[in-house]
């Protein structure tokens, strides 16, 4: 019904400009005969007729408008087609129009949900540490919930702790627990995970932490071998040490301060979002600036998770779309920050699969003939359509849309990262794409004699320009993209780092 919409406007639009074909307006009479086809499905569901008849007015009047249109044989409907009653009668066909459309992103999108956050916590550690981690995290969540309260003005729930064996000394990047804390919010569902793992915490630029946050993705991990160890790395501190327990309160109201996109408090200031340091001397004392509780006052509509439950194909990919229309700037920032387009540097496998082939084909006659012959309108569209295939057959096949298991249910934020990874890995196929078609260029224009090309017997051209070599590069290229992605592959952990989900500041 929403695709539907939209198609009703997009006539609707056409009928004001330039006037409907014959087949525009039967079109027009079968959308319309399933608008009323669903109206009269939802009365007869309505436990209260009445009321779904006065709410419904409107949409009623949209239903019955159409038809004035469609019974041309009365002479009355031909003196109003010819009066100004038609201004009237299709601002009501546009504004009952916009206003379904209205109502129907706002239903794809999952209505608004309730002012309400829950928080999952997911304990990531040696399985012999359980208990107190779980001890842990219920004095975390009881010391920093009165505060989440008072300055976002909605309730917060913290749910029970759900564990994960793990076990290393080996420093872990946050995108380690990024499949797992997926897993949880969609699950859950949850508006918000918090990670707290006994691994030591590296950011992507491999600088310890104690805490990191992904405003993309809505999770928070804290490490509380970091937090346990002072500056000269000796373990001092146990998990019930109040000391301990002041700065992890801090740290986690920092990071999900970070998460509501609040910025770092001014030089001198001594709430919760000035940069975070380890104090012994910490007050009990935890609490956000007045500027940042009107901030996340007025953000507190917007902090639970809208979710798509049970969607087919096109209500998720529909549902990606507007929660891409709904934070373009977030995506813009984190695609900008992860550099994809270098992506392919990193794969060596991806970038040996992709090149192989065009070397070979670089050096035959057919090859020449094919692309010499090539328009750049066919040219271009080959590249675009293969660089497109090549970047939904990467994301399927390492199955890199979160979460990895469960589909049933995706919400806002994972909506909103599974669109960076696929543009990060679109961008990454490009940068591919310039890369195998630079190194095609260089040989065409540094290794090939210049006189060569006109001897070979398949080829009839009497000159070749640059042009044509750069349209043949391209072509190469556009080849050796396709191949990448079939034979070359993604390492999966890399690529996930690489996308710098996470924010590389505490």
């Amino acid at each position: 019904m929403f695709v539907l919409a939209l198609l009703w406007l997009w006539l609707f639009i056409i009928e004001l400009t330039r006037g409907l074909t014959v087949f525009q307006e039967r079109l027009g009479i079968v959308i319309w005969a399933l608008f009323i086809i669903e109206f009269a499905l939802k009365f007869v569901l309505a436990p209260a007729k009445r009321r779904f008849m006065r709410r419904n007015i409107i949409t009623m009047i949209a239903l019955f408008v159409p038809a004035l249109r469609a019974f041309r044989l009365l002479r009355a409907v031909r003196l109003l087609r010819a009066t100004r009653v038609v201004t009237s009668t299709r601002f009501v066909r546009a504004l009952t129009t916009g206003r379904r459309l209205l109502a129907d992103l706002d239903e794809a999108q999952g209505g608004q949900p309730e002012a309400h956050m829950h928080v999952g916590i997911l304990i990531a550690c040696d399985p012999a540490q359980a208990d107190d981690h779980r001890t842990f995290s219920r004095i975390l969540a009881a010391d920093v919930k009165p505060t989440l309260v008072s300055a976002s003005g909605i309730p917060w729930t913290f749910h029970q702790p759900q564990l994960s064996r793990t076990s290393s000394d080996e420093p872990l990047k946050p995108s380690a627990f990024l499949e797992e804390a997926g897993q949880q919010l969609a699950e859950g569902p949850f508006d918000m995970v918090v990670v707290i793992t006994d691994s030591p915490l590296v950011s992507r630029r491999k600088l310890a932490s104690a805490g990191l946050a992904s405003d993309v993705c809505r999770i928070v991990v804290i490490s509380t071998r970091q937090l346990r160890s002072t500056p000269r790395g000796s373990s001092e501190y146990s998990l019930d040490a109040p000391a301990l327990s002041r700065n992890a309160a801090s740290l986690l109201l920092h990071l999900i301060g970070h998460v509501s996109r609040l910025p770092h408090s001014g030089p001198g200031e001594q709430d919760v979002m000035a940069p975070f340091a380890f104090r012994e001397n910490r007050g009990p004392e935890i609490f956000y600036s007045q500027d940042h509780q009107q901030k996340l006052r007025k953000r507190a509509e917007d902090l639970p998770e809208r979710e798509l439950r049970g969607g087919n194909l096109l209500d998720t990919f529909v549902f990606h779309l507007l929660m891409l229309g709904r934070h373009p700037l977030q995506v813009l920032r984190t695609l900008l920050r992860n550099r994809s387009i270098l992506l392919p540097l990193s794969l060596p496998g991806l970038a040996t699969a992709a090149v192989a082939p065009g070397l070979l084909l670089v050096f035959t006659a057919e090859i020449w003939d094919v692309g010499l012959n090539m328009g750049n309108l066919t040219a271009t569209l080959y590249a675009i359509l293969s660089i497109a295939g090549a970047s939904l057959y990467l994301v399927k096949v390492q199955s890199l849309f979160l979460p990895r298991k469960n589909k049933f249910t995706v919400t806002e934020h994972l909506a909103v990262a599974n669109s960076i990874v696929f543009l990060s890995i679109m961008m990454a196929c490009i940068g591919l794409f310039l890369l195998v078609g630079g190194l095609m260029l260089l040989i065409q224009l540094y290794i090939f004699p210049a006189d060569l090309i006109q001897t070979w017997p398949t080829l009839d051209q009497a000159d070749v320009s640059l042009g044509d070599q750069i349209r043949l590069a391209s072509f190469i290229s556009t080849v050796g993209v396709t191949t990448g992605a079939l034979a070359g592959g993604l390492e999966s952990r890399t690529v996930i780092q690489h996308l710098a989900l996470f924010l590389d500041e505490t």
